[in-house]
């Protein structure tokens, strides 16, 4: 458990074969559920391909209540078989993309797809910067906040900003959604592209926001949703 509400899982692929994916898609995973029903659901993979273990990647699987996949994946044993599909997706890092300064946006398991793309460009100590804006309820809600604040200390070019939508009077970070920033960061970061990551609400509130208020093209927006 990651959070109170979010699992990470790492699995292996069973012949050993690569999964083959670049950091930013998504698969297909059928899970058996207590009713005996596979049922399919889409995860991003959280994980950015790694030559020395292909095969493996990782998954961020939000519990939803009433849900029969996530509840399934939540209580799902080491050594247990699913079975899955894909990868798939077009939400991944343009070549040109990797020239500029990019501002990543994200809330809740939405990070999971840009911290695979964050864990490849973070490996290069130079080069154009790295924002990340978070977007969580409470400070137990940051997935991979270790890791995030190790990129920071280690990555000259990353900056982390995390905003709470239920900020306690002791936090001195960011408070609000992430709406409230992105314009702010956005301008800071000329000629920025843009990857926007969570529920459509939120990104197509973004999206607006970055394109007529902060001046970015649709040229330069990147984006996916995952409800």
């Amino acid at each position: 458990m990651m959070t109170p509400s979010v699992r990470s899982l790492v699995l292996r692929v069973h012949d050993r074969t690569a999964v083959g994916h670049k950091a930013g898609q998504y698969l297909q995973a059928i899970v058996p559920t207590p009713r005996g029903l596979p049922f399919r659901r889409s995860y991003s993979i959280a994980s950015a391909p790694d030559p020395s273990t292909p095969e493996r990647f990782e998954l961020a699987v939000t519990r939803v209540e009433g849900g029969p996949t996530s509840n399934a994946l939540h209580t799902i044993q080491p050594g247990a078989l699913i079975e899955i599909e894909g990868p798939e997706g077009t939400f991944v890092r343009r070549p040109e993309d990797r020239d500029q300064p990019t501002l990543f946006v994200a809330t809740g398991t939405g990070l999971a797809p840009i911290r695979a793309m964050l864990t490849e460009e973070v490996r290069g100590l130079d080069g154009p910067p790295l924002v990340l804006l978070f977007g969580c309820r409470t400070p137990a809600d940051v997935l991979w906040a270790d890791e995030l604040h190790q990129w920071e200390r280690l990555c000259r070019r990353f900056r982390l900003h995390v905003t709470l939508s239920r900020a306690s009077p002791e936090w001195a970070g960011l408070v609000g959604y992430v709406q409230r920033h992105v314009r702010g960061l956005a301008e800071s970061l000329p000629r920025a592209r843009a990857y926007v990551c969570g529920v459509s609400a939120m990104v197509d509130e973004v999206v607006r926001v970055l394109e007529r208020e902060a001046g970015l093209t649709r040229e330069s927006l990147r984006y996916e949703v995952y409800d």
